[in-house]
């Protein structure tokens, strides 16, 4: 099991008001992943490449689940 505290997220410009949603989608997202043992993270940074207007919530939250998984699995 993942088990996030809190998350806050920077988005770029023009992105601000989906930062719920997309939160939402990541624990979403993240529910979904298994996990083989627990790793214990203070902090992780995550940065989306450049993000195109047109990018969907659910593409823009797999994108940091992605990099969530590879800092937890890069730490077993």
């Amino acid at each position: 099991m993942i088990h996030i505290e809190r998350i806050r997220m920077y988005l770029p410009a023009g992105f601000e008001h989906r930062a719920t949603s997309i939160a939402r989608l990541v624990g979403t997202v993240l529910a979904k992943q298994s996990v083989s043992q627990d790793v214990l993270l203070d902090s992780l940074s995550v940065s989306p490449p450049r993000l195109p207007l047109n990018i969907s919530d659910a593409e823009i939250a797999n994108q940091i689940v992605e990099q969530i998984v590879s800092a937890y699995r890069g730490r077993q």
